[in-house]
């Protein structure tokens, strides 16, 4: 399990390749950590959607809604992925 410190540490890293522009480097940092809470895992979503990967954006909203069943922006999320996978 990776500790508090290890988890910041990753969230940071991927926020600040995220602002780069870089998102292959911010993913990668995201999917780094072991057992995700919701919150990076509904950042991962967001970067699949800038990225233009929907389903990929889709698989973890999914998996934030899961592991959080009251992150309403998670669910609204899922629905814009669910939209543009639709057009």
């Amino acid at each position: 399990m990776a500790s508090l410190g290890d988890l910041v540490r990753a969230w940071h890293l991927g926020a600040q390749a995220v602002d780069r522009g870089d998102w292959a480097r911010a993913l990668h940092l995201f999917s780094g950590v072991p057992a995700p809470p919701a919150r990076l895992c509904f950042n991962a979503g967001c970067v699949h959607l800038l990225a233009g990967d929907p389903e990929a954006a889709l698989r973890a909203f999914d998996q934030a809604v899961t592991k959080d069943t009251c992150m309403a922006v998670g669910f609204f999320q899922r629905g814009v992925a669910n939209f543009q996978l639709a057009s």
